[in-house]
Formats: structure tokens, sequence, C-alpha cells
């Protein structure tokens, strides 16, 4: 009876097993992802990382950082078409998620070798250090790694969901110290891909179904064709704007969104004077368009007005500092035929981005500050950076320079990648001018420094990048580049991999 159930139990577990590494785990990556930037981190960079294949015959780079990366570097622009005569056939990929820190980065470096790279570019800012890990006791400055250690086990999600069995596998003792729940609760993330993906595995199923069944009317960041005077991330266009939308079949069918009552949209085909399409809606809410062409074309260039605007402090007071002034907001994917797959790390650039441009200095501080500091108690989105400040201002008082894990762990990472015959550039990204001055000039920010430039050697460079980008106006935060800023970071980039590469 005994050996029965022994024999039932180890048929279960290997049931359980196999269904959920080749069914769940199958299913959930197969599926087609519709997802637009910066949405689903988790879920994006686990299928983006699982499709990462390099041929034999190309230069495989692998861009390699958190959101800094994300937000500074474009990969397609690394080896642009017209220096092919130079690199041969390299092609650079991210390997990005938000909040990467150097412990994560080493972590992931056996799958980054796996992918047999060329090379790894690694783009990071003080702030990918885990800033907010430094405290202040009896006049010393030091970095609680109990408290990091403890967050990390309880509650970050990339050692929870990402590498739950690297992380146990390295440090069970320590896990097994805070608790035997924790221990054990890493002992089934690491055993079964149900639990740990479980918080965003209906993301990709959710997305697919929003796009054919709500019209997308439900989404994080638009994706649709961009209107001649831009766009805001979340959808909203400007009172009067010219588009050109691709047309399916005679009819454009799509839906927008009118945030006030009594609200009239015309709709004019550019070069005609009468409107095409005309109505005054009595109701707030999304809102159907049928549009019929007796012409069948396949694109048509239409012009859109709204007699009725909205203030982006009314629909969400968070996004901006400064006023921004909104018409309608478009379905997702606006006037474009078909839903895109595997766009998760395609940036647009929009408004968000291109208003900063337009200002001058004083608009620009008074904007920076309403956005990312106001209300110094609230705000629980933006707690970090308002840490973060505080310990760069900590540390700009230092007599000494401070190390803690997170060096370490990128020293080992270096050193591993480097015994793989991988090459390592290593570039400190921009920091806007507003906050790289609160520190720049301390001891300790001159350490670190010296820290990587001591990583340098044969197989391994650094760039420090720190003051690449001097209009503070490029700057979306501290550490995060507008979209223009970005594309002159990658060309700078783009150079020093190309020279330190020898491609």
């Amino acid at each position: 009876m005994k050996l029965k159930v022994l024999a039932a139990a180890i048929v279960f577990s290997i049931g359980s097993l196999a269904v959920d590494r080749i069914l769940f785990y199958g299913i959930v990556f197969n599926f087609p992802n519709e997802m637009e930037w910066d949405t689903s981190p988790w879920y994006n960079f686990l299928s983006k990382r699982r499709n990462i294949e390099f041929q034999e015959s190309e230069k495989g780079v692998l861009v390699v950082g958190s959101s800094v990366a994300l937000y500074s570097v474009f990969p397609d622009g690394m080896f642009p078409t017209d220096s092919f005569a130079r690199t041969g056939s390299a092609r650079a990929e991210f390997y990005a998620h938000p909040s990467m820190s150097p412990s994560d980065f080493y972590f992931y470096k056996e799958d980054i070798a796996s992918k047999n790279p060329t090379a790894v570019v690694y783009v990071f800012n003080p702030a990918d250090f885990q800033l907010e890990y430094i405290k202040k006791k009896e006049s010393k400055l030091y970095f609680d790694e109990v408290k990091y250690f403890q967050d990390s086990v309880e509650a970050r999600h990339q050692n929870r969901l990402l590498y739950p069995q690297s992380f146990l596998r390295e440090r069970w003792r320590e896990i097994g110290t805070l608790s035997k729940s924790n221990l054990q609760d890493f002992l089934v993330r690491s055993l079964l891909f149900s639990v740990r993906l479980r918080s965003f595995f209906y993301d990709p199923f959710v997305a697919w179904y929003m796009h054919r069944f709500r019209l997308g009317r439900s989404y994080h960041y638009y994706t649709g064709i961009i209107p001649d005077n831009g766009i805001y991330l979340r959808g909203w266009a400007k009172p009067k704007f010219e588009i050109e939308c691709e047309i399916d079949g005679t009819s454009l069918k799509d839906s927008f969104f009118l945030h006030r009552p009594d609200a009239k949209l015309a709709v004019f085909r550019v070069g005609r004077a009468e409107p095409i399409w005309e109505r005054r809606y009595e109701k707030p809410g999304w809102h159907k368009l049928d549009i019929e062409f007796s012409d069948r074309p396949k694109t048509v260039r239409l012009r859109f007005e709204t007699d009725t605007s909205v203030s982006s402090d009314e629909v969400d007071s968070r996004i901006f500092g400064r006023e921004e002034i909104y018409g309608i907001r478009l379905s997702q994917n606006f006037c474009r035929k078909d839903f895109r797959r595997d766009i998760s790390y395609r940036r647009i650039e929009s408004l968000d981005d291109s208003r900063l441009t337009d200002m001058n200095s004083r608009e620009y501080d008074e904007d920076y500050d309403l956005r990312l500091y106001k209300n110094q108690e609230e705000e629980g989105a933006l707690n970090r950076l308002k840490t973060v400040r505080k310990s760069k201002e900590l540390l700009s008082a230092s007599d000494s320079y401070l190390e803690w894990s997170e060096m370490k762990y990128l020293r080992k990472t270096v050193s591993f990648l480097k015994e793989k015959g991988i090459r390592v550039v290593l570039i400190n990204s921009p920091e806007n001018p507003l906050e790289r001055g609160t520190y720049e000039n301390g001891v300790w920010y001159k350490g670190y420094l010296q820290f990587l430039g001591s990583l340098k050697s044969q197989g391994v460079t650094f760039h420090d990048a720190s003051a690449l980008i001097s209009d503070k106006r490029g700057f979306l935060d501290p550490h995060h580049l507008t979209y223009r800023a970005a594309l002159e970071a990658t060309r700078y980039y783009s150079e020093w991999v190309r020279d330190d590469l020898s491609l």
C-alpha cells in the first residue's frame, strides 16, 4: 500500500512538472505578444530574452541595463546601415528591464553568456546601485545590506519572479535565516513556473482580447499611426490634427474618447472643404467612427477637429507638471489596420518628451519640480526618486568612498564575461545636470568613477557619459533621456562600441 501511495505521488509530481513546464510555459511564451512599450515588463523581458539568438556569422551585442538603458539607447541605431562596410553583420539587442541592478546583471550572467554575444554593453547610472539603501548612523554612512537582502527576499520582483532558482542556489542559507516560509517560497518558485509567473500570466491574452473585442479602448501606451503634430503616450491628441490612416477595404472603422459632454467632432479629407464626418456627442466616453470611402484608397489623409478641449490636470494631474491641453483620445491602434507583434521594446517619440524641448529654462525647472518632487510626503510612485536624491546629498558630504555589494557583483560579472571571451563595454549614462551637480564634485562620486575605471582591462572598456547630454531639457527625470536625447546618445555609444570592439 505504501509503495502504491509513493508511486502515485511520484507520478503526480512528474505529471505536474510536465504540465507546468511544457503546457503552462509553452502556452504563455508562444502566444502572440502584442503588448506595447513599457508594458508588463517582467513578461516582456522573459519573452524577449527567450527569443534572442545570434547567428555564428554575425557579431551580436547585448545592451544590458535597467530603464536607464531602455531610455538611453536604440539598439537598431547602434550599427546603422551606412556603416555596414565597417561593421559587417553586427546586430544589437536589448537585454534589459526596469530596475535592473548590478546584482541582477550578475544572476543573469550565465544566460547572457548562453546567447553567445560578441560583446555586452552595460549602460547604468549610480541610482542602479540601489542608492536608496544608503543610510547614516552617528555621522557615518553605510549601505543597509540587511534591509536590501530582506527586501530582495520578500518583495523584490526580480529575485522572486525572474531568477528565484539562481538566487536560492547562491544564498539559501541566508534566505532560511529570515524564515522557513521564505525558503519554501523560493523553492516552490524555483520548481514551478505557474507560481512564479502567475502575476503576469494573463497579460498577453488580455492584450490580444482587448485589441479584438474592446476596440483598443483599454491600454497603457499608444501604438497607432502618429498624427503630424504628435501624440501623447496615453493616446491623447491635440484638438486639431492631421493623420495618415490605413484603410481596410472601403471603410475606416475605429473609436475615440471624449472627456466632456456636448462635444463636436468633425473629420475632413485633406484637400476638401466639407467634412466627411460631423457629429455632436451629448455624452462623454468612447464613441465609434465609421467612414466609407467609395474610391477604396489604401491610405487617406484626414484632419480631425473638436470644439472641446480638456486639461491634462483634469485627466491625470500626476503625468505632467505644467498643464497640457488635450483634444480627443484615440483608440490604441488608431488608423492602423493591424496590431503589430513584438513591439514591447520599441519606443515611440511622443509629446510627453518633445514638450520639454519647447520650454525655456525656467519653465522646465517648474515642470520638473512639479512632476517629480511636489507633495513631498505623498506621491508614492515617486518616493524612490526623492529617497535617491537624499542619498546623493548624503554621499556628496562623505569624506571617503563607500563600496557595497552591488559594486562587488559588478566586478564578478565583468570577470565572468571576460573569462567567457565576451567583450564588455561599461557606460556610466548621462545624468540630468540638475541632479548630477548634487554630488559629482564629492569624494564619493570621484571614488565611484575610479572604481569603474579600475575594471578596465584587455576586453573591458569604460566610458563616463554622465555629462554627455548637457541640456537638462533632454531629460525626463534624473536619468531617463527624452527620445531625441536618446538618439544623440546612441550615436556616441555606437562610435565608442565600434572603436572598442574594432568593428
